[in-house]
């Protein structure tokens, strides 16, 4: 019993054939470099305010709250770090789709 679940399982994980080791189309990787920009620009310093008022309303009266609120320097400095990581990867990836890409039909868009 424990080796066909095993077997049911091991095909339900393995890729199709032709798609194993196949790298992503320049779409996918384009989707992949917007989410990360995306989601890297909620942690933007410019935000911080807001992003201090909702970690102070999650975490009030908790001791991580306790210590958001008296190190905001520390937060706004990591945060920093994570937007501009987060900017820096879906850059390298819209970069890497725009660059395997071929237009030389004049089928892709502006």
């Amino acid at each position: 019993m424990l080796t066909r679940s095993t077997e049911r399982d091991s095909a339900l994980l393995t890729p199709p054939e032709g798609l194993a080791g196949a790298e992503p189309g320049p779409d996918a990787i384009e989707r992949r470099g917007r989410r990360w920009l995306i989601w890297s620009f909620i942690f933007c310093p410019c935000h911080l305010p807001l992003s201090m008022a909702v970690l102070a309303t999650i975490f009030g009266g908790s001791a991580f709250g306790a210590l958001i609120s008296r190190n905001t320097l520390g937060v706004g400095l990591v945060f920093g770090a994570i937007y501009a990581v987060g900017v820096g990867i879906g850059l390298r990836h819209i970069r890497k789709a725009t660059a395997g890409r071929d237009c030389s039909d004049g089928t892709c868009e502006l």
